[in-house]
């Protein structure tokens, strides 16, 4: 699994879910044992890792917003 930093929450790059840093979020909590067990998120500002047709996150959402 990876995550991409945001303002207020993370993206979860397997499927570009949006996960806001709510403790009653149970993605959230997910998100949060996973950096418990030495997972690390992208920063914010960094190219993700996963790619959509060849096109970072941030582009993918561009597009169809």
């Amino acid at each position: 699994m990876s995550y991409q930093s945001t303002i207020n929450g993370v993206y979860r790059l397997s499927d570009l879910a949006f996960v806001p840093s709510d403790p009653a979020n149970r993605d959230w909590l997910e998100y949060l044992e996973w950096v418990a067990l030495g997972g690390e998120t992208l920063p914010l500002d960094s190219p993700p890792e996963n790619k959509v047709s060849g096109q970072g996150v941030f582009a993918f959402l561009k597009r169809i917003v």
